[in-house]
């Protein structure tokens, strides 16, 4: 290698490519129209960003005219004006297009984008009841919120580091280096054991940022030989490509997975800096750099305007739907482009400084309190009719934590507290995930109906069976149910009803892990259906053994969308109701190979209960209503309604019960 005298921040067209190169994956990935890795796009959008961000800053600090309101100007003008526009103008489409709850959520995600801080926003809301990511019109600004949190710290410690008189990056690079390394380990670590807070904050992205960053440093000055450089570029694509369509959902994120598509980039960006390679002169087809150039109103607009199209499909949005979204999202970013970006980018709308910061002060509080409105009416709820606000109002239900005091707040161990009001409480057991939890209703209806109490045991997305493993997702999951079958032994209990969404501890689900057996190791190769169906088998023979009566139910009927949802935009727009559940056929389907597990351990002390009677409708598909309220509360959780449905199906398990229990005289 050789040293560059003399960096250049001259316009490279490569780098527009490079843009293109990284936002076409995400918009097609989000469209559903191949690139399953396609998010990959975003990080290469943070190496690019570190490169030039950091080239900028060193040059300014090197000449002695680096000034931190210069700086903010600078980024104001790049950042606010089309994030502004496209913000404004999802709120007011949410007008017309989301329900309250939903027109709520969007208020506050608003609000979080226009203070930077969507990232953080996002993280709090990723919890297994928050609202499915796909149907966020903001999600996308996490992205945005973490750029714009480093560019708060970068140049503080580009000016401790390299001071206003020194030319040297050394101090700078060992500083920034050290950072990467910490955040890079951190990514590493924290995408096995919190994945949401490495996927959304930066501690864990500051690295991917950073790559750029200690390019623009110590890779500037550098250079390499054509054929070398050429070798480079070619395997910088090749690392960019093989994330992009070797990926997918599965896949952990960031940590390790990230470094392919930010080296990659880092590559192609030292590769080109003084002479373009063949890759280069490929990435500077004009064509490419065009779609580099909108790719930040490109990417600004996509998400939004795809989330409508699912809101308004009410089913699963077609591919005509899709691509025409993807065309729309071109065309009002390139309008964006030409008619916000460039003029604000220059000085031709803002001439100064204080125009600049006015600007940006007026624009942040005319946002927050279009936020702030929407959030204090609670989303306008008197847009939709009657009907239309019963069923959304299902989706906005507390879930039943403690309505009785046999409901408890989850807990390392298992508190199940009997009634003390003189009620008597029965040996009964209800143990369960958080399907167990929303049949407290139901539950409290029978209680009350027999003058009698029962436990319940409940953890959300813990699968109620002995000696399974739920790592690394959810940790000591195996202890808390043997925490709850000791409890079932110390209290002799005789009765235990074991409830739960049984499938999705067998199959890939964001917000479920699949099964292992206790203790196994990278080496044991059995699957979640192996576990599955050995543990229930064990697990009910256990509690045969401790001389208890078994009932297990079957798991209610789930959807693809939230029935509250999919029935008041019905309403809204006038469409039949009566076939939007799933099918019968469907739903079977799915669910063979878990009933035949269940339906296996019948016997004359194990009981199988079945939900999907009370659900079924002549027309072949499950109904998603009843007298005009919701069933449920989202796509597979019952309302406080829906859960009184089941109680015919409880009630001679509850008879029996009492009758076994009855004092004898």
């Amino acid at each position: 290698m050789t040293t560059n005298k003399s960096p250049s921040l001259s316009y490279r067209p490569d780098i527009d490519g490079l843009r293109c190169i990284a936002v076409v994956p995400v918009l097609l990935f989000h469209a559903g129209l191949g690139f399953t890795g396609g998010y990959v796009g975003v990080d290469i959008f943070f190496v690019i960003s570190g490169f030039l961000i950091t080239s900028i800053i060193a040059k300014d600090i090197r000449e002695q005219k680096f000034s931190m309101l210069h700086f903010w100007e600078r980024r104001i003008r790049r950042i606010i004006p089309a994030a502004a526009v496209v913000v404004f103008c999802t709120l007011v489409a949410g007008a017309f297009i989301l329900l309250p709850q939903q027109f709520i959520d969007l208020g506050s995600s608003a609000a979080a984008q226009t203070m930077m801080a969507a990232n953080f926003y996002f993280w709090d809301q990723s919890g297994y009841f928050a609202p499915s990511a796909e149907f966020a019109p903001l999600l996308h600004t996490w992205s945005l919120a973490v750029e714009e949190q480093f560019y708060f710290i970068l140049p503080l410690l580009l000016v401790f580091a390299m001071g206003r008189k020194r030319t040297s990056s050394g101090t700078a690079i060992k500083l920034l280096g050290t950072i990467f390394v910490l955040s890079f380990l951190w990514s590493i670590h924290s995408t096995r054991t919190t994945p949401d807070s490495a996927f959304f904050l930066l501690p864990a992205r500051a690295w991917e940022l950073l790559t750029g960053s200690l390019l623009a440093l110590a890779g500037t000055s550098r250079t390499c030989g054509p054929r070398l450089n050429e070798i480079l570029s070619a395997i910088g694509i090749g690392l960019i490509g093989f994330a992009v369509f070797y990926y997918d959902h599965a896949t952990p994120f960031p940590g390790l997975a990230a470094v392919p598509p930010c080296l990659g980039t880092a590559l192609l960006l030292f590769s080109n800096q003084n002479k373009p390679t063949f890759c280069g002169r490929i990435l500077a087809l004009p064509p490419l750099v065009f779609i580099g150039k909108i790719s930040y109103s490109l990417y600004l607009w996509h998400w939004p305007l795809l989330v409508y199209a699912r809101h308004l499909a009410i089913d699963e949005t077609s591919l005509t739907v899709r691509i025409s979204m993807v065309v729309i999202s071109i065309v009002l970013a390139t309008l964006t482009w030409k008619f916000v970006e460039n003029p604000f980018r220059g000085k031709s709308t803002l001439k100064n400084r204080n125009q600049v910061f006015s600007f940006f002060f007026v624009t942040t509080a005319c946002l927050l309190l279009m936020a702030s409105v929407v959030i204090s009416t609670n989303g306008f709820p008197s847009r939709l009719s009657q009907q239309a606000q019963t069923y959304a109002k299902a989706g906005q239900e507390e879930l039943p934590i403690q309505q009785t005091r046999a409901v408890t707040k989850e807990g390392t161990l298992p508190t199940v507290n009997p009634a003390d009001n003189g009620t008597p409480v029965l040996p009964v057991l209800v143990w369960s995930d958080s399907h167990g939890r929303v049949l407290a209703p139901m539950f409290r209806k029978l209680c009350d109906q027999h003058q009698v109490n029962i436990y319940i045991a409940t953890r959300d997305s813990h699968v109620p069976l002995l000696d399974v493993s739920l790592e690394p997702m959810l940790k000591n999951a195996a202890e808390y149910n043997d925490a709850v079958f000791k409890f079932i032994q110390e209290n002799k209990i005789r009765t235990v009803v074991l409830v739960s969404r049984w499938r999705a501890y067998i199959e890939e689900t964001p917000n479920h892990a699949l099964m292992r057996q206790r203790g196994a190791t990278e080496e044991d190769d059995s699957s979640a259906k192996d576990v599955f169906q050995s543990h229930m088998a064990s697990t009910v023979a256990r509690l045969r053994e401790a001389g208890v009566e078994v009932w297990i139910m079957k798991q209610v009927p789930y959807h693809d969308r939230h029935p509250h949802e999919s029935l008041a935009r019905a309403v809204m727009l006038d469409r039949d109701i009566a076939t939007l559940g799933s099918t019968i056929a469907e739903h079977k389907k799915r669910q063979a190979f878990v009933n035949s597990v269940i339906d296996a351990q019948a016997s004359e002390q194990v009981h199988i209960i079945d939900p999907l009677p009370v659900f079924e409708m002549e027309n072949q598909h499950y109904r998603l209503q009843k007298d005009g309220k919701s069933l449920y509360r989202d796509d597979d959780h019952l309302s406080d309604y829906g859960s009184t449905l089941l109680a015919p199906i409880f009630e001679p398990m509850f008879k029996s019960i009492v009758e076994q229990h009855r004092p004898r005289h």
